[in-house]
């Protein structure tokens, strides 16, 4: 059977908990090798771009991609397909909005659950939106949060995801006017803006760490993307990220950080080695710990099988049978 589920369903279907272990599960077999992912392509259209990007998954015994298009002033599609190496067998044909959002929130808390203080209780977060929310949810899935501060620059919208995350997760959520009394004291910083077209796009700045701070950075996937400034990377005593090739090639903030001679690759470690002891990540309760992530298709793969398995033990989503034919040579 092969299912397609629309972005309702799909949203519907996403445990944040679920995503987590999935996630991280595909982390630490990539780690051992047992992953083929080839670089993602990135493809000029006329009007903006289309990305598509695969992985295989040995071990899970699965294999897909997750193809978007689009510009950042019309809008982006997402599709995630997910098949199964056993019989070689599409399962599920995928809306994947919600979900990119979803896996980079659990993403965010594979990485918090390892680089975060033991004792990290309070949050700040600066954005508001989509993105913002499902990598809070995902901070709060692994740490015991007390509290959590938010900013972004529209006081309405600010003020509405405090009201809504407070009610969502039982944590006091704070609404604040500025990033540096948001950030002032927080053990864990997520930074998940949309900062296209401002004129100053940086959100966080490197004056503002603390020691002990972890700082989740998710905003800036492309290269004309910023949110974090150069002095971030050069005051983060351990960087970690989830691809070190795609990063660089990627992340407005890396390329500003290198232009400005302040990424030292010394201090950067992948993710994935973290989880399976091949690096560390942090060594000390003081270290400041920076975490930058611009998505890897072995998250996408894992989290969209995670919203299949949901999706047949609940029944959802339309079974359109076996949609692909099998050719024998």
């Amino acid at each position: 059977m092969t299912l397609i589920l629309n972005a309702q369903e799909v949203e519907s279907l996403c445990d944040m908990s679920t995503l987590i272990d999935t996630v991280e599960r595909g982390l630490r077999e990539e780690a051992q090798g047992r992953a083929v992912v080839p670089p993602r392509l990135n493809l000029p259209t006329a009007s903006g771009f289309f990305r598509v990007m695969p992985a295989v998954m040995n071990d899970s015994g699965l294999m897909g991609y997750k193809v978007f298009h689009g510009s950042m002033r019309g809008g982006v599609r997402y599709l995630i397909a997910v098949y199964a190496q056993e019989g070689e067998r599409l399962l599920a044909l995928m809306d994947a909005h919600y979900l990119t959002a979803a896996r980079t929130g659990a993403t965010t808390g594979v990485a918090t659950k390892v680089l975060a203080t033991p004792g990290a209780k309070t949050v700040a977060v600066i954005g508001s939106g989509l993105e913002a929310r499902t990598n809070l949810q995902a901070v709060c899935a692994v740490r015991a949060v007390e509290c959590v501060t938010v900013f972004s620059p529209n006081p309405e919208h600010r003020a509405r995801f405090a009201a809504r995350m407070s009610a969502e997760l039982g944590v006091e959520v704070r609404a604040v006017e500025s990033p540096a009394h948001c950030v002032r004291g927080a053990d864990i910083v997520v930074v998940a803006t949309n900062s296209f077209g401002r004129p100053d796009p940086i959100a966080y700045r490197g004056a503002w760490m603390e020691p002990g701070v972890l700082v989740d950075a998710i905003g800036s996937t492309s290269p004309f993307l910023r949110e974090i400034d150069a002095d971030t990377f050069q005051r983060a005593e351990s960087i970690v990220v989830d691809s070190k090739v795609q990063v660089e090639e990627e992340s407005g903030d890396v390329k500003a950080a290198l232009s400005a001679d302040k990424y030292d690759r010394a201090k950067v470690v992948e993710l994935k080695d973290v989880l399976a002891g091949k690096a560390q990540g942090r060594t000390s309760a003081q270290q400041m710990v920076l975490f930058k992530s611009v998505g890897t298709a072995v998250q996408d793969v894992m989290a969209g099988f995670a919203v299949y398995e949901a999706a047949v033990q609940q029944g959802r989503g339309l079974d359109i049978g076996e949609f692909l034919d099998l050719k024998t040579f």
